[in-house]
């Protein structure tokens, strides 16, 4: 039977202290955000409402100015005390500027307010370091923790990652990397512990052995058959299943085995935010009873970006939904699915868009157009009469919040470049899926056998899906 344990975890751990003097002049630090300030909100409320001093919370870096000479007179000076005595001052340049700042209060109130900022320079398209770092840094933890029985400090994380990579690391990684693990201590406790193990990023060394093969058979990307970000191996592991077995489910088997036995553990990391629930998933453990979901999957809403065509996203009330949309390029037609959890921060997974159309065309016989470039002159016309249907079966406001109507739609379309009306030819196919062929064959419990299934393939909990521990939100 598989096992789903949910803990609302409030664990703040050991955050590194700005005042350490390992940190010199230079190192950045932003004001935390609204929603991690917590009770020192009440502190500096002008900062938090107002982006007052040139101070947006969340987002301004500065940088320390530690040594007494550097320390020049300060264009704002920002006081957090709550009496005269026993405050410290902490001079910080903004980033990119001259302008010095002075914050002044207990030094527990001037920790709790800021958060280490890496180099404050990452975007979204450092997507790639991003992701390793944050693997990384959950991979440190565990490895010192399980390995050898020691709390890594955000000093050492730091100090243990790539150069590269370091100026991605902050706070909010390293209290992620905590709840993981920590969720992982209260199901696992003493398994998977001591020198005989080995720690590794998805197939870097050892998991190359169980990987290669089972691709090979399950003709599945490294994601679509087993999602492990990180995973436990003994060192002594035997692989002759792994690398000679001619069944998937043969391999899948011998995963199952070996993590029953304490051999292998495969790990699925999403990050957890200071205020989210920790939830710990063990996906396709039984080959044979599927796991029962505790989610509420009737309909609640569809959010549709009306003014450009670009996602869309079926909610539940549970908060799942399937995301559909298209990558960045303006040339590619193709539709692009994941699961998401409203307000986590992340995906549940991607959502392999070849069995879609299949399961699609096996319950309602229908065609998601798909492939190719869209012919307005055949496609524009069907796309808007599905809109339509969908707009007169639910709403338009549940449809998207900005639309009040169907005429409005279409006059949107019709000022619409070429290649917008285009990608709603293609996403609207996709969102007739989930949003009208359900309830047309069977209503709502149909519609939510749809998302449960759309969930467990989201999930990699499949006939062919290999067994991994899922640590998120």
């Amino acid at each position: 039977m598989l096992v789903a344990i949910l803990l609302n975890i409030v664990y703040k751990g050991n955050m590194a202290s700005i005042f350490n003097s390992e940190y010199k002049d230079g190192h950045k630090v932003l004001i935390k955000d609204r929603n991690m300030l917590g009770k020192v909100r009440n502190t500096i409320p002008s900062i938090v409402s107002k982006a007052l001093y040139g101070i947006q919370p969340g987002k301004t870096v500065f940088e320390l100015v530690k040594t007494k000479s550097k320390q020049k007179k300060p264009k704002h000076i920002i006081d957090v005390s709550s009496s005269s005595t026993g405050n410290l001052e902490m001079y910080m340049n903004k980033q990119g500027s001259s302008i010095m700042y002075l914050f002044k209060g207990a030094k527990s109130s001037l920790q709790n307010m800021f958060t280490h900022a890496g180099d404050g320079k990452s975007s979204k398209s450092d997507t790639g370091d991003t992701t390793t770092a944050k693997e990384l840094v959950s991979l440190i933890l565990f490895e010192q923790k399980l390995k050898y029985g020691k709390d890594a400090s955000y000093e050492f994380v730091n100090k243990s990652l790539p150069k590269k990579l370091q100026g991605f690391f902050n706070d909010d990684y390293y209290s992620s990397a905590q709840k993981q693990l920590k969720l992982w201590l209260s199901k696992e406790k003493g398994r998977f512990k001591g020198p005989g193990f080995v720690f590794e990023r998805q197939m870097d060394d050892l998991t190359k052995r169980i990987y290669k093969n089972g691709l090979s058979i399950a003709r599945l990307n490294k994601d679509n058959w087993n999602p492990g970000d990180i995973w436990i191996v003994k060192k002594d592991l035997d692989f002759k299943v792994y690398e000679t077995s001619t069944s998937i489910k043969e391999i899948n088997m011998q995963l199952v085995k070996d993590y029953k036995a304490g051999c292998v553990a495969s790990i699925s990391l999403k990050a957890i935010g200071a205020k989210q629930t920790g939830r710990i998933d063990y996906i396709n453990l039984s080959p044979t009873k599927k796991k029962e979901v505790q989610f509420d999957f009737t309909f609640k809403e569809c959010d549709f970006t009306a003014d450009t065509f670009k996602n869309a996203i079926i909610w539940s009330k549970s908060g799942f939904g399937p995301r559909m949309g298209f990558k960045a390029s303006t040339s590619g037609f193709g539709v692009y699915l994941e699961g998401r959890f409203k307000g986590a921060g992340s995906q549940v997974g991607a959502i392999d868009a070849t069995k879609i159309p299949d399961e699609i065309k096996k319950r309602y016989g229908y065609t998601i157009r798909k492939g190719g470039t869209p012919d307005l002159k055949v496609e524009g016309p069907i796309a808007l009469k599905e809109m339509k249907t969908m707009i007169e079966r639910h709403g338009a406001n549940k449809m998207s919040n900005s639309l009040s109507s169907y005429k409005q739609l279409v006059e949107i379309y019709n000022q619409a470049p070429e290649f917008q009306k285009q990608r709603f030819c293609r996403i609207v196919s996709f969102m007739y899926a989930w949003v009208e062929l359900p309830f047309k064959k069977g209503g709502n419990k149909e519609f939510k056998d749809l998302m449960n299934w759309s969930y467990s393939l989201a999930k990699k909990e499949t006939s062919v899906g290999g067994f991994y521990v899922f640590l998120g939100p």
